[in-house]
């Protein structure tokens, strides 16, 4: 009989089946964050990583796309299968592992990862844009399409509407109807830097972001379509452009 969490929406891993290899590699990780110092966000940021996932069943693929200097030049995708369910309020559980190993499969280091996800804007003030940026030691961000937690304050001089929660700001909010955008620090990313973030490089972040979605959107369905998964393989489909 699969296990099945309280609060979750899969069944886990049938008996006596691994985990998947990106899982594995995502958990034993996480070990080594309390060790790990902050890493200050640079004064240019020329790489922007975003990273996003599709699945149907059991099978994930999930999508990394680099800009440089506002032009996307490089993605890659990873395949696999969930063996963790998803837990409500722990979602880097369930999604974390396949997004960090997409980013993993760039061979090229971003400055700033994004996600489709939140970061200090969740109840546990950080969500899985900021354990997945911890885990690779990089700067990140979350940008969500809905609210998780809080409360919208409108726009001051800085044009922003703010997401309040706790007594504190814990993010910004951008764009309006279907492009209505909640943004949250991740790892070693203050306000203040989402702020200029958000001021200097939101078309970057969100074209990231959206190339992403419809990369792990595309090979989902050619996964879905062909022989089915190993839970075990590291074959991972790729896209490279100049």
């Amino acid at each position: 009989m699969s296990l099945r969490w309280r609060g979750s929406r899969r069944d886990s891993a049938r008996p006596g089946e691994l985990p998947d290899e990106a899982e594995l590699r995502f958990f034993e990780g996480l070990q080594n964050l309390f060790t790990l110092p902050p890493l200050p966000l640079p004064k240019k940021v020329r790489r922007i990583c975003g990273a996003d996932a599709a699945y149907r069943g059991r099978v994930v693929v999930s999508a990394a796309t680099l800009s440089v200097d506002g032009t996307i030049t490089k993605s890659y995708c990873y395949r696999g299968r969930f063996t963790i369910p998803y837990v409500s309020g722990l979602f880097y559980m369930h999604e974390g592992p396949f997004v960090v190993a997409a980013i993993e499969g760039l061979g090229s280091r971003p400055q700033l990862l994004c996600f489709d996800a939140h970061g200090g804007a969740h109840p546990r003030s950080a969500g899985l844009a900021t354990v997945a940026g911890m885990l690779l030691g990089i700067p990140s961000v979350g940008i969500a399409k809905s609210l998780l937690v809080g409360r919208i304050e409108k726009a001051d001089s800085s044009g922003l509407e703010k997401i309040v929660y706790g007594g504190g700001v814990v993010g910004f909010v951008t764009g309006t109807g279907r492009d209505r955008r909640y943004w949250s620090p991740g790892y070693s990313v203050t306000p203040r830097d989402l702020e200029r973030i958000i001021a200097v490089y939101r078309d970057a972040c969100l074209q990231c972001l959206s190339e992403a979605h419809l990369l792990s959107a595309r090979f989902l369905d050619r996964e879905v379509r062909a022989e089915p998964i190993s839970s075990r393989s590291l074959e991972s489909g790729s896209e490279n452009s100049a």
